[in-house]
C-alpha cells in the first residue's frame, strides 16, 4: 500500500501532507488533484491504495459528495478524511461514510504515522 493520492485544493497543505507521509513511509507513487474531477480522471487511470480527502473542496463538489462517489465506484479504497472541520454535525455525517480515518488540521508527523499504522501501511514499534 504505497500509492498515494491527495485530494486537496490548497496547493501548500498538499505539499506539507506529501512531505509527511514521504517522510513516514517509502512511496512507490503519489498523485495529487485540487478538484474532484482531477481526482476523478487518476482514479480512472491509475491504482492507487489510499486517498487522502480534503473534506473542503472548492465547488462544484465537496468532499463530501467525492466521498459518496469513491464509495460507491471503489468501495474496498482506504480513504482518510483531511480536514479543519470538527463540528459534530459533519463528523457524523462524514463517519456515516465509513472513512478509513479522519484527521484534524493541523496535521503532524504522529498522527500521520498513527493514520498509516492503523491503515497497516506503517509498524510502529512500542519502544
Amino acid at each position: 500500500m504505497n500509492k498515494f493520492l491527495i485530494i486537496e485544493d490548497n496547493k501548500m497543505m498538499a505539499k506539507i501532507m506529501a512531505e509527511l507521509l514521504r517522510k513516514s513511509v517509502p512511496i512507490q507513487k503519489l498523485h495529487y488533484a485540487p478538484s474532484a474531477q482531477q481526482a476523478y480522471n487518476i482514479l480512472l487511470k491509475n491504482t492507487v491504495d489510499c486517498v487522502f480527502l480534503d473534506l473542503s473542496l472548492s465547488r462544484p463538489l465537496d468532499g463530501i459528495e467525492v466521498l459518496q462517489y469513491i464509495r460507491a465506484q471503489y468501495p474496498s479504497l482506504s480513504v482518510v478524511i483531511v480536514t479543519g472541520d470538527s463540528e459534530i454535525d459533519t463528523v457524523k455525517r462524514v463517519i456515516s461514510l465509513n472513512p478509513n480515518d479522519y484527521l484534524i488540521k493541523p496535521l503532524s508527523m504522529q498522527k500521520i504515522q498513527r493514520c498509516l499504522e492503523k491503515l497497516g501501511v506503517l509498524q510502529l514499534s512500542d519502544d
